[in-house]
């Protein structure tokens, strides 16, 4: 186990340690490790041996990290294997295996479990919204089978080993009650007798087994690299309007680096020099927790050239303009011309091929699953080429899956465990069967079976996403939250492989080095509901290629340096020096008008008693909102407006523009009288964008889908023009 493990509660000025176990359920059986005492970085170097007949019932491996109390045991942290995602159970495939390779632990951020709401979240109780730690694990599976077994239809009764490594000293055996004695008895006594009939040898009883096990040597892993997290904030709006005027900073972290509210620094009496020597003495996996006391000097004794700047500086939102109904953070000039930049160093071990691979096989989803969505979308129109585009579509995936093979023959991995080589394999395998199933989908196309074709197709696209699901990952994913002080407001957990790089463009995490919409949402509210959205450019990767993290700006913002770094930067060598920008300038703005012609809404959802509801609109653009008027008693509003947001200032260039345009959000609301409004639903639209050069022409109507969170809420029909204005005498 390391670093992250929180710790239970805290008292004063001294941490109070947990005493951690693992416990193991699979298939109604349940296995537990040693309790390390008083402990927040255990090493355990135990092995949980299952019985089970494959193929089993049971599709998951539960993994919970407890806490002995004397109250009754706390969950901290549970992880769940699934066995679909890291073994094949067709022929020529392979039996479960895992590792050895970190867990990635997430769940509640508080650090006590008194009063946290969000604790059902320690026990694999939805999404984790915190990062707890991480646990070294591995998974085998041995076949117990006689070489003159008859074979039959019975499936083979086969040992699943779960090895646990990590921990510290001072273990303790935790008693298992008569009850799971006798009913391992039971259990054992039924086995006993189906194998008899199949022929199979097994063992003389089925109880689960805890044994000792001999750690892993250093390094086995591989060594710790450097990366570089960097973050730079460039829009922030539709804030809930809970948050009052009080400052806001936003908070960037991947694992346990960047964290700033709930870690304290050490106070205890200690010199740096016994810190250093204690440090000396720990092996490279047991690191200091979020729970325990001195994980910051130990961090900054480690690195002492090296500073994160993981939390902005306060910034007080503003209401939007227009309809106050939102709040802003103003970033825009001119009210502010720097967009604040975040980042964080971080050491982990570098199985960045898991991730690439990861990518490549997203974005072959992506790009099938947008050509699909253009064919079905074609097949609602009369006399279109939806035929065509599918053939054209399926062509594609089949080029696709030939360049992904053969990169990844030319390719060797770092340190691969079992699980790499047999997915590796496993992939191959399954990207030819799609593209033959492609193959064969294109050959029977017609023009009255492309609809049928085309659900063959979606199928194709759902066994390629499963493809895609790393199990083994060791990068923890990124969060973002939104501060007030001390408190924690919202947040957005992002997918490190999202945001990796790589010099192979394929690779590259489809968000790296660009700048994306990102929502937050508080902890927990219902799918759908909106914190704040986000406009922010991220970018992870090696400290080898620390530079592409500015260089794949914007070409219009211009980094900027502190001074004091810089004069600090020179006293260190020159390949020691890391240039990191503390904010962004925009050298390129442009007025904008935005027309938005809202005509009509369709199949809008019910809110009130009589089956009816009194449908409004609000349109967000950048930091500006503006409010339809109300239609009493209809689900099909006609209001048949032009909302106008003028004199818009927005950065970037006309290219820019043109390929990836502004998001505008429309939040469809029913009018209460009694209260405030109820969301309807929500739409999201990209305007026609229009230069000064181009004649004008009217803009096309369009549909555009209405959801609640999942739900599907209705229709709007609207059009979208972004126009550029020759604003250049109003002062830039």
């Amino acid at each position: 186990m390391e670093a992250g493990l929180m710790a239970k509660m805290s008292v004063t000025d001294r941490a109070v340690f947990i005493d951690p176990y693992v416990q193991v359920i699979f298939a109604g059986q349940q296995g537990e490790t040693s309790v390390a005492s008083a402990t927040s970085y255990p090493v355990w170097n135990e092995e949980i041996s299952f019985i089970e007949q494959f193929p089993p019932l049971a599709q998951r491996i539960k993994i919970q990290l407890l806490d002995d109390a004397k109250m009754g045991d706390i969950a901290l942290a549970t992880h769940f294997l699934d066995l679909q995602q890291i073994s094949d159970p067709t022929r020529n495939g392979f039996n479960p295996t895992f590792g050895p390779c970190w867990v990635n632990l997430y769940g509640s951020p508080q650090n006590s479990t008194l009063g946290d709401v969000h604790q059902a979240l320690n026990q694999g109780l939805g999404e984790g919204i915190f990062y707890r730690g991480r646990i070294l694990l591995a998974l085998s599976m041995d076949l117990y089978s006689s070489p003159s077994a008859i074979p039959t239809n019975t499936g083979s009764v086969a040992a699943a080993k779960v090895k646990g490594a990590q921990g510290k000293f001072g273990l303790k055996k935790k008693k298992n009650s008569k009850k799971e004695k006798t009913e391992a008895n039971s259990a054992t006594s039924e086995l006993a007798d189906e194998s008899e009939e199949a022929g199979v040898e097994v063992p003389e009883s089925v109880t689960v087994e805890v044994e000792e096990i001999h750690p892993l040597p250093e390094g086995y892993l591989g060594q710790k690299e450097e990366f570089l997290l960097f973050a730079s904030l460039f829009e922030v709006t539709m804030i809930d309007p809970v948050v009052g005027t009080k400052p806001l900073t936003f908070e960037l972290s991947i694992g346990n680096y960047g964290k700033a509210v709930g870690v304290g620094k050490s106070k205890k009496s200690q010199s740096r020099e016994e810190l250093r020597r204690s440090r000396e003495n720990l092996t490279e996996e047991t690191h200091g927790l979020l729970g325990s006391e001195d994980e910051l000097e130990r961090e900054e004794m480690t690195n002492p050239e090296l500073e994160n700047r993981s939390v902005s500086s306060a910034m007080r939102p503003q209401p939007t303009e227009y309809d106050r109904s939102f709040k802003c953070i103003q970033l825009q000039p001119p009210a502010m011309n720097l967009k604040p930049c975040l980042y964080v160093w971080s050491q982990f071990e570098d199985h960045s091929f898991r991730l690439y691979q990861a990518n490549w096989l997203s974005k072959m989803s992506d790009r099938l699953e947008t050509g699909l969505n253009q064919v079905e979308h074609l097949l609602r129109r009369p006399k279109s080429k939806a035929k065509e585009r599918l053939i054209e579509v399926l062509l594609e995936l089949v080029t696709c899956c030939k360049q992904f093979s053969a990169f990844s023959d030319k390719r060797s991995q770092s340190r691969p465990n079992s699980l790499d080589k047999c997915r590796r394999e496993f992939i191959k395998k399954n990207l030819v069967l799609l593209a033959r199933q492609a193959v064969r989908a294109r050959r029977r196309i017609t023009r009255t079976k492309t609809k049928e074709q085309l659900m063959e197709s979606w199928k194709i696209l759902r066994k390629l996403r499963q493809l895609a699901v790393e199990p083994q990952s060791t990068i923890p994913d990124t969060f973002l939250w939104l501060l007030n002080g001390s408190k924690r407001l919202a947040y957005v957990r992002i997918p490190s492989h999202s945001i990796l790089f790589s010099l192979v463009e394929e690779q590259k995490g489809r968000d790296c080095g660009r700048i994306t919409t990102l929502y937050l949402k508080s902890p927990g509210c219902s799918p759908g509901e909106i914190f704040a959205k986000l406009e922010v450019y991220l970018w992870l990767g090696h400290v080898k290629y620390s530079k592409e993290a500015v260089s794949s700006l914007p070409e219009e913002f211009m980094p900027m340096y502190e001074e004091e770094e810089e004069t600090q930067r020179q006293l260190l060598p020159v390949e020691e020096r890391r240039k990191i920008p503390i904010s962004l300038s925009c050298q390129d703005c442009r007025y904008f008008q935005l027309r938005c012609h809202l005509y009509q809404g369709r199949g809008l959802l019910a809110a009130d008693d009589d089956g009816l509801s009194d449908p409004f609109a609000r349109v967000i653009f950048s930091t500006q909102c503006q409010v339809t008027r109300m239609l009493p008693d209809t689900l099909s509003p006609s209001w048949c407006e032009c909302l106008l947001f003028d004199r818009v200032l927005l950065e970037g260039t006309k290219e820019q523009f043109q390929q990836d345009p502004p998001l505008i959000i429309i939040n469809i609301y029913d009018h209460d009288k009694m209260g405030s409004p109820k969301p309807l639903g929500r739409a999201y639209a990209e305007p026609e964008f229009k230069t000064v050069e181009q004649f004008y022409e009217k803009p096309r109507l369009q549909f555009y889908d209405v959801s609640r969170g999942r739900i599907p809420a209705g229709e709007l029909l609207a059009a979208f023009e972004l126009i550029e204005l020759d604003y250049s005498a109003f002062g830039e």
